[in-house]
């Protein structure tokens, strides 16, 4: 419970802190391209130092990993109550917070089995897994946009803080993990070498089976793109909402709120048909839903321009119509979320064979992250020079090529599944 309850206050502020940061740094420069920035600046930590993060937890005391990772990003968010306002110390924040993060997340997994019976391992992992997808939704899409939005920046600095503070406590009531004693510099090196080796071998053997089991290689990448995509909308959506709905970027609100809110109704949706409803069918509607989104977001920006009134504020009259179709359409990309991501991971943990699974999820980590890095350094450019509404085109054509490629493979795995059942 201590464990838990740490995780959930750690990772929602962690999000959390992100998301308010982008929200920030596009008030402070009205760009894109800083926003991509920002969230690359997130993302680079896990491709630079994912492989060392690992190595330093096995061979250190894990509790005081946990302890000192939530202390040092409760530290982090101090800057940001004297200096708010600078965009140096925004970035400078957001690439500590996730970097210590690196060390954080290993550490915790592996926390796990030192202290859960055996025989209910699987459930302790399945409702971390749960817990770090709920703490990305909470976090990112909702508490710190509805903070910002009603009581201001400094108030969610302070509740960040706390939150990583009371994190740090729960750590300490965990059972202390002994290190490895008398390693030397020397022979840490050769242990960091041989991590690096056996992670090269181990990727080598998941890609010799992903290229044998295409079902279990499409739905890496529906899990990625979705991944990329959320990125990717959370990068881009400042600037949305001030250059559609012309206004403050602190009404992201109107385009992340329902989103959320999207996510928690295809998650219930799913829990309600997801025994009667083929996994593979549930990914090709999720990809429809998200075409479509894409697409009306990026038509949205034409067409508030040709509402916007000369010489009036903003929409005008035509506001409150406008941000409610935005918000049905935001509404349809997280149900769209839901229904790729979560058949996706379950068909990843149905047709995985045991003694591959741990390579192929670490795969999958680096494929999130190496994916979502070459759009955040294009979108944020694109979006500048012509708006954002090409970046949402492209990323429909994606999504729809996607799509039409995966269809043979998806339709082969529900013949089978009804075979199967028959």
């Amino acid at each position: 419970m201590a464990l838990w309850a740490a995780q959930i206050l750690s990772q929602t502020a962690a999000n959390a802190v992100t998301s308010a940061l982008i929200i920030l740094v596009a008030e402070l420069t009205h760009s894109n391209t800083s926003s991509s920035l920002l969230i690359l600046l997130a993302v680079l930590p896990a491709v630079l130092f994912g492989v060392a993060g690992g190595v330093l937890v096995d061979r250190v005391d894990r509790r005081l990993v946990l302890v000192i990772t939530n202390t040092l990003r409760a530290a982090t968010i101090i800057p940001l109550l004297l200096f708010g306002t600078s965009t140096t110390v925004v970035y400078l924040v957001n690439f500590l917070v996730a970097t210590v993060t690196i060390f954080f997340v290993p550490a915790e997994a592996a926390t796990i089995p030192a202290i859960v019976r055996k025989r209910e391992l699987m459930v302790a992992n399945s409702l971390f897994t749960f817990t770090f997808n709920g703490a990305f939704l909470v976090g990112f899409i909702i508490l710190a946009p509805v903070i910002v939005s009603l009581y201001g920046y400094e108030l969610l600095w302070v509740v960040i803080a706390f939150m990583f503070s009371i994190a740090s406590l729960l750590c300490s009531t965990l059972p202390p993990a002994p290190s490895r004693e008398g390693l030397s510099p020397h022979a840490a090196a050769e242990v960091a070498g041989r991590a690096v080796a056996e992670t090269r071998a181990g990727l080598g053997e998941a890609f010799r089976y992903l290229r044998s089991a295409p079902l279990v290689t499409w739905s890496l990448l529906y899990i990625a793109l979705t991944y990329t995509l959320v990125a990717m909308a959370g990068a881009l959506a400042p600037g949305f909402v001030r250059e559609v709905l012309r206004v403050g970027e602190r009404n992201v609100v109107i385009l992340v709120g329902p989103a959320g809110i999207g996510v928690i109704a295809g998650l219930a949706f799913l829990n309600l048909v997801g025994q009667r409803w083929r996994r593979p069918n549930a990914v090709g509607t999720g990809l429809v839903l998200a075409f479509a989104a894409l697409l009306g977001l990026a038509a949205a920006r034409p067409f508030a321009d040709l509402f916007a009134r000369v010489g009036s504020p903003g929409l005008g009259d035509a506001f409150p119509v406008f941000a409610a179709i935005i918000s049905v359409i935001a509404f349809v990309f997280g149900i769209s979320y839901a229904f790729v991501t979560v058949p996706a991971m379950t068909l990843l943990q149905e047709e995985l064979r045991d003694d591959i699974r741990g390579r192929v999820f670490g795969f999958l980590n680096m494929l999130v992250s190496v994916f979502s890095l070459a759009p955040l350094v294009l979108v944020g450019p694109v979006a500048d020079v012509w708006g954002v509404a090409p970046v949402f085109v492209a990323a429909a054509l994606v999504v729809g090529g996607v799509w039409i490629a995966g269809k043979s493979t998806r339709e082969r795995a529900t013949g089978a599944a009804k075979i199967t059942s028959e």
